[in-house]
């Protein structure tokens, strides 16, 4: 079962297996794939494995790449997501599309990532600062905050 932690945007990835097996509280979005993928598929992925742009190129394998409509029926448990934050916790608009970006790489460093979990209810597994911590959402509550782009299976 994925680690209840707070929400911290500067605490990324872990180093090692035996820091990602340690005494931790705190950590961002990247860090929640990381232990995810951890501890459900027994396979540590380093910071250059999960950190973007080269984890979203290189890690994994594209489900829904950015160029195609998102379906999220094409998902199965420990898919990443990787989406646009359109909603701030006060229900502010802060979506910055592609075109805002002076490169694609600043774009997909922007991108936030979520776990697929597939439970009804549940669908979403993430840290964010909406909740100011790691969570469980259903696929309609995410959608009100993230803009899904791309999703892939590691």
């Amino acid at each position: 079962m994925p680690r209840y932690f707070t929400y911290k945007f500067r605490d990324g990835p872990l180093s090692s297996a035996e820091e990602l097996s340690g005494n931790w509280s705190t950590g961002n979005c990247r860090r929640a794939v990381q232990h995810y993928i951890f501890t459900r598929k027994n396979l540590f992925l380093s910071p250059n494995d999960i950190l973007c742009p080269a984890g979203y190129y290189k890690t994994g394998t594209f489900v829904v790449d950015r160029n195609q409509v998102f379906h999220s029926d094409l998902l199965t448990d420990g898919d990443v997501i990787y989406a646009e934050k359109i909603r701030d916790k006060n229900g502010k608009d802060t979506r910055m599309t592609e075109k805002a970006f002076t490169s694609v790489d600043e774009y997909i460093i922007s991108l936030h990532t979520a776990l697929f979990t597939g439970k009804r209810k549940e669908e979403i597994w993430h840290a964010t600062a909406v909740e100011g911590n790691s969570c469980y959402w259903s696929f309609e509550k995410f959608l009100n905050y993230y803009h899904p782009v791309a999703a892939k299976r590691i």
